[in-house]
């Protein structure tokens, strides 16, 4: 990340020449207004001002603008001072659009693809996505398929980057079992415990808020640049009671704060407070998804903002930056999550589609060739189809698809015998993994048997 410049307070734009006041007030509202983006003063610095101001009073005349629509939150940085938002036009649309994709236009589609147990399998897989990506972003080395495994054979991990995606991921689960209960500090605090247990150098900082000999601060890793320095460690009951009041909407101000806004806040508000040692990124993150939840977007069961992050990195910690950087201006983190929701959104639409269309195509074959294999058996099959480097075992196929071991067993033998997957023994259990060209041996068996029939 380029070091980066101050950005000048607004009594330090006033010492411009302001005579035209209202000349730069007419030349700022274009890019005050923008729907497409919202320049940081990093940003303005490299784009040509108007003609007739110089860049400081075409900044000034935004902020101006800007300052116009803006609203307290009873949330402060470390120096006591108010975090803020304006409901601009790009958020609004942004807010329009999150409210209509997350509801009828995903909500059809999703209802043809996630019913019964196909639902929880896919709730399984997005609480997957979601574990490792979220691990990944705070350092644990694990590819997707290794991490998969983990999880649906329910093994115990190896190794701290193993264990920080199973912590993860039951930690997300934890947070389905309670989107229905008001935040509390305790619940935060177990949150913590959850996703950082067996991690720790110091094991007993597990769910517990860093003390005064916690010397915490965040880096530029590049430079060494202290870039943020968080609250006190003495503030941080107050300031942890102060969120929980504001996600449970009991500190409400005098106007309406969007659902979306609000989980959008207490992510950035977590990150910001730094109330752990380690880990914060990681609980931030869920807080979100429990505020999510909690406000009805059921959506978000099956949605990874991290994987979107993940992708994105500079631009995640940028918003941030900015924020602090410019007056506690929040817009520039919330117009950055917004976009990575949206994504996300988008991502999962797109995963219906191609899931609809593959599933319909492909269950035409087994159905019609393959007519003695129960639902299961050919769903296991379509998952290697688009899988062809993974594999299953007894207990990952128990989980997945809630039977008994016997059940499980007789599902993936058969399968085997029709010589569609093979095993073998590692560590006392069985794992089957597809044949080469799978699709094909599919396609062929089917086409063999109803040319017999």
């Amino acid at each position: 990340m380029k070091r980066r410049k101050a950005v000048p307070l607004l009594t330090e734009l006033f010492q411009e020449d302001t005579s035209n006041i209202l000349e730069i007030m007419k030349a700022a509202k274009h890019e005050a207004l923008n729907m497409e983006r919202y320049l940081s003063w990093q940003e303005l610095q490299y784009r040509k001002a108007p003609e007739g101001l110089t860049t400081a009073q075409w900044w000034l005349g935004i902020k101006l603008h800007r300052a116009q629509a803006r609203q307290n939150i009873p949330l402060h940085s470390a120096k006591g001072q108010a975090f803020s938002y304006a409901p601009t036009q790009c958020i609004q649309q942004y807010l329009h659009l999150i409210d209509r994709k997350g509801g009828n236009m995903v909500l059809t589609d999703a209802n043809e693809i996630f019913c019964d147990r196909e639902r929880d399998k896919y709730l399984l897989t997005s609480l997957e996505e979601e574990a490792i990506m979220s691990s990944m972003m705070e350092g644990a080395v694990v590819t997707r398929s290794e991490a998969q495994q983990i999880i649906r054979d329910n093994r115990l991990p190896r190794n701290e980057h193993e264990r920080m995606v199973m912590n993860n991921y039951l930690t997300m689960k934890m947070i389905l079992e309670n989107k229905d209960k008001a935040l509390t500090p305790a619940f935060i605090l177990s949150l913590h415990r959850s996703m950082v247990e067996g991690t720790l150098k110091t094991p007993e900082k597990a769910g517990a808020l860093r003390s005064t000999e916690d010397k915490v601060c965040i880096e530029d890793v590049r430079t060494g640049d202290i870039i943020h320095i968080p609250p006190a460690a003495d503030e941080l009951p107050m300031r942890l009671e102060a969120l929980c009041n504001f996600a449970n909407g009991e500190d409400e101000s005098e106007y309406y704060i969007h659902p979306v806004i609000r989980a959008i806040i207490l992510h950035f508000q977590l990150a910001y407070d730094h109330p752990f040692v380690d880990g914060n990124g990681r609980t931030a993150r869920a807080l979100f998804y429990w505020c999510m939840l909690k406000s009805g977007y059921w959506l978000f069961e099956f949605i990874s903002i991290s994987r979107d992050i993940f992708n994105h990195p500079r631009y995640y910690y940028e918003a941030f930056l900015n924020t602090e950087e410019d007056e506690n201006d929040l817009n520039y983190f919330i117009i950055n999550q917004l976009k990575t929701i949206l994504n996300s959104i988008n991502d999962l639409m797109e995963h219906v589609r191609q899931k609809k269309d593959a599933k319909n195509a492909f269950q035409h074959i087994l159905e019609c060739g393959l007519p003695t294999l129960n639902s299961r058996q050919r769903q296991v099959l379509l998952y290697f189809i688009h899988h062809p480097d993974t594999y299953t075992s007894v207990t990952a196929h128990c989980r997945t698809y809630d039977v008994v071991r016997q059940t499980a067993r007789t599902d993936l033998n058969k399968l085997e015998k029709l010589g569609l997957l093979y095993s073998e023994n590692i560590s006392r259990e069985f794992i089957y993994r597809p044949k080469p060209n799978l699709k094909n041996l599919i396609q062929k068996i089917a086409t063999e048997l109803t040319d017999i029939g």
